[in-house]
């Protein structure tokens, strides 16, 4: 995990809606191409790894107003971001991110692991400062259908159930996420198992498989898809 932090010269909540509004990353997240809300708590990343476009889906696990955004990868390579923000009076903040990511998947050609990652962070946050100080981010509302209104108490949390108020690293809550999601595959293929002996006893037919994601994989055989594989 790297961790880095920045001062800027905005109010806070100014700050906190341009972070909380995930369709902005791409304007200062290296490497994103667009992230598109899927629900109030999801979100789809289309991004560009070593000129390889690459998919996932991501759990946003926090969005606690003019405090906190947090969120995680949901199967695959692991990428999740907790992003603290702190009031330094009326017109500046200070933004403290810590990043864990798979660096194999993000930078597969990079051999320099970690201080790349690092660097790419600072680079990221110095980029979101730039925007934010000369007005080209600041002003735009927070999508309604996302966690957080302005009509939110000022210390009202929005979390997944069984994450704590207190949130850990990126790498154990993504870790939370990827536990919940295999259980609910388990429960499914149960389900699906009683279905099948359903039919063969005359029953009724099953419902088709739900979801969004691709059955396709790649080669981490994760749902994770290229333009190649697209066709």
């Amino acid at each position: 995990m790297v961790q880095q932090a920045i001062e800027v010269s905005a109010p806070l909540h100014t700050v906190y809606e341009q972070l909380a509004a995930f369709e902005n990353y791409p304007r200062f997240m290296t490497g994103v191409r667009q992230v598109t809300a899927v629900g109030s708590d999801q979100t789809h990343w289309i991004m560009d790894v070593d000129g390889k476009r690459r998919e996932f889906d991501a759990q946003i696990i926090e969005r606690s107003p003019d405090e906190r955004v947090s969120w995680s990868t949901m199967e695959g390579p692991l990428l999740a971001e907790t992003i603290t923000l702190r009031p330094m009076g009326e017109t500046k903040t200070q933004i403290v991110a810590q990043l864990e990511a798979d660096v194999a998947f993000l930078m597969p050609s990079d051999r320099h692991g970690q201080e790349s990652l690092n660097r790419r962070l600072k680079d990221d946050l110095t980029t979101f400062k730039g925007l934010v100080e000369s007005g080209v981010l600041g002003g735009r509302p927070i999508p309604q259908s996302g966690a957080s209104s302005k009509r939110m108490a000022a210390h009202s949390h929005t979390l997944l159930p069984g994450v704590a108020a207190d949130p850990a690293s990126p790498a154990s809550v993504a870790a939370r996420i990827r536990n919940r999601n295999a259980a609910a595959k388990a429960a499914l293929a149960d389900a699906a198992t009683n279905t099948a002996g359903a039919e063969n006893s005359g029953g009724v037919a099953g419902s088709a498989r739900m979801g969004g994601r691709t059955g396709q994989s790649d080669m981490w055989g994760t749902g994770m898809i290229n333009e190649e594989e697209r066709g």
